[in-house]
């Protein structure tokens, strides 16, 4: 039997070993970075329904505006119709705006055997103001 001898190859398996573990950290960052993304459309949301509503009054409308941000947005962020809504006492309301992130680096196989509200991260992000008509 022959001996092996260097260490040609070492680097190659090496690399090949950790290849993994390197996709599986760009993922993880990819999905964090999807989520901050996500928070900031949803902030945006938030903003523009208060511009609406504080004009003109009317929450169908502001939800509207809301909700045409965030389907602008993509990346799997879809608007939450359930958690928004805009709510107020006299001259002052709050509008809320909430979205879903779905968690796309799940593999299909495991998103088959949860629940709905399981593939999703739902939040919300509110903004208070004034109706000024």
């Amino acid at each position: 039997m022959g001996r092996i001898n260097g260490q040609k190859g070492s680097a190659t398996v090496e690399f090949l070993g950790i290849l993994p573990f390197v996709f599986l950290i760009l993922l993880i960052l990819w999905q964090f970075l999807t989520g901050v993304y996500a928070v900031i459309i949803a902030q945006s949301a938030a903003n523009e329904a208060a511009k609406v509503y504080a004009i003109t009054g009317k929450s169908i409308e502001a939800l509207d505006a809301a909700q045409k941000i965030v389907g602008s947005a993509g990346g799997g962020i879809a608007y939450n119709g359930g958690g928004s809504g805009i709510s107020g006492d006299g001259s002052y309301f709050t509008a809320k705006v909430g979205v879903h992130l779905d968690l796309f680096f799940l593999p299909d196989f495991i998103k088959r055997n949860m629940d709905e509200e399981d593939r999703v991260i739902s939040f919300s992000r509110e903004l208070r103001g004034r109706v000024i008509h």
